[in-house]
This record gives structure tokens, C-alpha cells and sequence, in this order.
């Protein structure tokens, strides 16, 4: 009786341990499995692409533009950012310019949000420009709506002014002054033109109107 009890209890422990080797040996396959697919997905994940503008946004990226780059900054990054950066002071230009356009056109009149986030092809880049020329190139966009196109020789002036500052600033060549890319060639939408002078003919008439009588003689 005691012989028999003691082959059941080595059957069932040689019945645990099989099970126990079957499920450590499922358990393994299935790890190497998921080690295998991470590995895989890891080899055809896309590289980090490095940072364009190395760490640099706002105010810190307009000075090492305008010529006061930090010292970790070697030339050939400087060189390379510069050229990237044409683009987004030529957009940074055109968004306050249309933002003032947009308030005039609605009635209204803020602050210019500065800095300002700028598309690139690299991802957003968050740019800043001088207090003053934003405001000038916010204010000349409102009044291209706001004056007919005959008083626009000082907002001309204050803009080829504003655009000859900040390209000077960066040492980035303007292809052309700002009022010949910023002004439309069209009065802008909501301009109140000014009135027709009257017209000397009659309704209807095509001739000159008739002289005034003569006072008679006393």
C-alpha cells in the first residue's frame, strides 16, 4: 500500500515538472519572438533628424542671427543656419503684415504676437523680432486698408525702412524692398475709395455743361 502511494506522488510530480518544462519552454519562444519584433521595428524606425536650429528659439536665435551667437555655436552651424533662416524671417514679415491686414478688415486693433511660431520644412521654429519693427509692419498692413493707395508713400517708406533693418541686422541680402512684395497691386478688400469727382455733363447729356449767365449791366 505504501509502494503504491509513493509511485502516485512520483507520477505526479513527473506530470507537474513536464508541464512545468512545456510552459518555460512556450514562455521562452515567446520572448524571443517579441525580442525579435521590437529589434525589427527598431531597425526601421526613422533616424532622429538633428535639430536645425541647435537648441535655439525666440530672442536667443534673432541674436546669434543678428551677429551675437552663443560660443558653442561653431561657424559652419552659423553659416548653416542663416541660410535656413532667410525663410522664416521672410514669413515671420509677411504673418504680421497679414495680421494687421485681418484686424483692419474686421474692425479690430491688438498687440502683434511676438515671438511667433513659423512653419519650416524642419518643423516649427518659434522666431522674434525687434518690438519696433513688428509694430511697423503690423500698422502698415492695417493701413492698406485703412488709406486709399494715394497716401501710401510714407507706409512705402516705413516699410523698405523696417526691411533694410532686419535683413541688415542678420547680413541676409533683400532681394527686393518689402512695399514691392508686401503691398498688393489691388486695393485690399474694405479700402473706402474716395468719391468720384462729379461729372460736368447732364444726365443723360452729352455735351458741356451751358455757361453761367452774365449778371445784366446796372
Amino acid at each position: 500500500m505504501g509502494g503504491l502511494l509513493v509511485n502516485a506522488l512520483l507520477a505526479i510530480g513527473l506530470l507537474v515538472l513536464i508541464v512545468l518544462v512545456v510552459y518555460l519552454v512556450d514562455r521562452v519562444n515567446s520572448l524571443e519572438k517579441q525580442a525579435k519584433r521590437v529589434a525589427q521595428m527598431a531597425a526601421h524606425a526613422p533616424e532622429a533628424q538633428p535639430d536645425p536650429w541647435h537648441g535655439l528659439a525666440g530672442k536667443a536665435l534673432w541674436d546669434a542671427m543678428s551677429g551675437r551667437p552663443p560660443a558653442q555655436l561653431s561657424a559652419v552651424d552659423l553659416q548653416d543656419m542663416q541660410s535656413r533662416y532667410e525663410l522664416v524671417l521672410h514669413k515671420h514679415i509677411q504673418s504680421l503684415f497679414d495680421e494687421g491686414v485681418r484686424d483692419a478688415q474686421r474692425g479690430m486693433s491688438g498687440e502683434p504676437k511676438n515671438p511667433r511660431s513659423i512653419q519650416t520644412a524642419q518643423g516649427a521654429v518659434e522666431s522674434w523680432l525687434p518690438s519696433a519693427q513688428v509694430n511697423t509692419l503690423y500698422t502698415c498692413g492695417m493701413d492698406t486698408v485703412q488709406q486709399p493707395a494715394e497716401q501710401w508713400s510714407g507706409l512705402r517708406q516705413a516699410l523698405d525702412e523696417a526691411g533694410e533693418f532686419l535683413f541688415g541686422k542678420t547680413q541676409i541680402a533683400l532681394s527686393e524692398p518689402l512695399s514691392q512684395s508686401l503691398l498688393p497691386q489691388q486695393p485690399v478688400p474694405g479700402l473706402l475709395s474716395p468719391a468720384p469727382a462729379a461729372s460736368a455733363a447732364t444726365a443723360g447729356g452729352t455735351g458741356a455743361a451751358p455757361p453761367a449767365a452774365k449778371p445784366p449791366a446796372v
